[in-house]
């Protein structure tokens, strides 16, 4: 683990590499960063995250990719910082996995997936949205033709506020990309894997409705105009002080509507529907999916590429940065 003065991460992924059958989680690299300042953001010291996952720490990457003999890194620094330790552990042949947000430039995004073409080591990025049980059983009746051809798409995303951060989080710099680069990422993720066609242009607004302090968007709406003809729109809520993450979804085509629902109390506990000529019925959810964080252990372990590679990633951020652009401007941003 390259990098723990951030939030979520390095807790998520190592608590779930450390019960990963075949995967040993050895070490993490502080960056030389304090141990107050990884306190304050992390909410556990360096050597509290050491212990609790049994662990060892090191200040620099380098050395520590030399004495544990390393083989994969997990990259969850500064946004800014991705390019940058991809290129120095990808030179040492290291195979990689970053957390979105995945670059906050193109600039940088191109940097990444020239070091993976350049010194042939697999970059994964993740986590993605697609491996949920209740999308994988759309995408399952997508294809088997329950709706034909989707040319219609609408996906909301309630996920928390911005002040469960720090104040003095490094997520809260605007350089660092902030929720069009990160809560973006998994709406583009899902339409370009669900419509299954290239962008033609991009529109968004944003709106701050109840952070006022933040110095990001808090509301937004991207709409999406496919190559083919299709739309898709991914409304991006963080703004609500409710249960998250949350998902809807209407996905819609020819020969009806997929749609899912929230049932019950728990965020996480949703419904998939079918609304056809044939009348409603429930869809069954996949007995396992792979996970939605750590999909690419699997990838990596079996010597495929990744389910969602640099090349992906890099798209996705230039439809992020696409839809930044659009909100400013007031105005489409075409792709192709």
């Amino acid at each position: 683990m390259i990098g723990l003065s951030t939030l979520y991460w390095p807790i998520a992924i190592g608590g779930k590499l450390n019960q990963y059958k075949g995967v040993e989680f050895l070490s993490a690299s502080t960056l030389g960063v304090s141990e107050s300042n990884i306190k304050e953001t992390l909410g556990l010291t360096g050597q509290e995250y050491a212990d609790k996952f049994n662990i060892r720490l090191y200040d620099t990457p380098e050395e520590m990719v030399e004495k544990e003999r390393l083989d994969t890194v997990v990259i969850t620094t500064r946004h800014t910082e991705h390019a940058f330790w991809a290129e120095k552990m990808a030179k040492l042949g290291l195979n990689i996995y970053i957390p979105k947000t995945f670059a906050t430039t193109i600039a940088d995004a191109d940097r990444i997936v020239d070091v993976q073409r350049q010194y042939k080591v697999k970059i994964a990025v993740g986590p993605s949205a697609r491996f949920l049980p209740p999308f994988a059983s759309v995408k399952n009746a997508i294809e088997n033709d329950a709706i034909g051809k989707p040319f219609s798409m609408r996906i909301c995303h309630h996920h928390g506020t911005i002040d469960v951060f720090n104040k003095n989080d490094w997520y809260l710099d605007p350089k660092e990309g902030g929720p069009e680069l990160s809560l973006g990422w998994y709406g583009i993720d899902l339409i370009l894997y669900m419509m299954n066609d290239k962008v033609k242009s991009v529109f968004a607004e944003y709106g701050n409705f109840t952070s006022p302090n933040s110095p990001f968007m808090d509301c937004g709406r991207i709409n999406i105009r496919m190559a083919n003809g299709g739309i898709a729109s991914f409304d991006m809520y963080f703004c609500n002080r409710l249960p998250y993450p949350s998902w809807q979804m209407e996905i819609i085509g020819p020969k009806g509507v997929i749609s899912i629902h929230r049932v019950e109390g728990d965020s996480t506990k949703t419904v998939v529907s079918l609304d056809s000529a044939k009348g409603y019925e429930l869809l069954p959810l996949p007995d396992q999916t792979r996970d939605w964080e750590t999909f690419w252990v699997e990838d990596f372990i079996n010597d495929r590429q990744p389910a969602i590679s640099a090349e992906e990633a890099r798209l996705i951020t230039r439809l992020s940065l696409s839809a930044l652009e659009s909100a400013n401007k007031r105005c489409p941003v075409d792709i192709i």
